[in-house]
């Protein structure tokens, strides 16, 4: 029994050297052959960056996008608002001006509550001017200069005559808040088109 065990054993023995012998000539096939490494690709920078601006341009939940207000008017007002009711090449002109600028919807009804946009048949153009801007400052500052005016006379009424000083502080909120309409009607329109066309001029560049 021992015997034949043992040449049991030697048989196997032979057998597994001459599996993997390289002179059997036979092949060892792997249980889990190795995958060859995935060659990296390279891909055009253009490629990328054109990839990144598709990916940016897609709208957010529940907003349609630049094709869709294009094609239909009434997605178009709701996305921009009721009071733009534009034919479809006045469409096709604010998406264009939206993407020269990289202005967003927030900055575009900015400039049309503010009456800056101007329609015409070669395309939409921004129409804030220094001019008015200029004018707004100036009034800011007129007004600027009666609020510190009642706030110096409304101090000292703050605690002996409380009833006073109330009038006075709402007549300061109103003014504050004259500045504030004013700021954002004449002057902030401007500001936004000079940092846009800055931009443009130094991606340009």
């Amino acid at each position: 029994m021992d015997d034949r065990n043992g040449d049991d054993l030697t048989g196997r023995g032979e057998a597994r050297s001459e599996i993997a012998s390289p002179d059997s000539g036979s092949t060892v096939v792997p249980l889990r052959p190795e995958k060859p490494p995935k060659a990296t690709e390279q891909l055009d920078p253009r490629l990328e960056e054109l990839r990144r601006i598709l990916a940016q341009s897609e709208p957010a939940d529940g907003e349609y996008s630049d094709v869709e207000v294009i094609r239909n008017e009434d997605k178009f007002r709701r996305r921009f608002g009721p009071g733009f009711r534009w034919n479809r090449r006045d469409r096709i002109g604010l998406i264009e001006l939206k993407k020269r600028y990289d202005l967003t919807d927030a900055e575009i009804k900015l400039f049309q509550h503010t009456g800056n946009l101007r329609r015409t048949p070669f395309g939409v153009m921004l129409t804030a001017s220094p001019w008015i801007a200029l004018w707004g400052s100036v009034q800011i500052a007129v007004f600027g200069i009666l609020f510190l005016a009642l706030l110096l006379a409304a101090w000292p009424n703050l605690f002996t005559t409380p009833t006073k000083a109330i009038k006075l502080t709402l007549a300061l909120l109103v003014l504050l808040g004259f500045c504030v309409a004013l700021h954002w009607l004449y002057v902030k329109p401007w500001l936004l088109r000079r940092r846009k066309e800055l931009e443009c001029g130094d991606h340009d560049a």
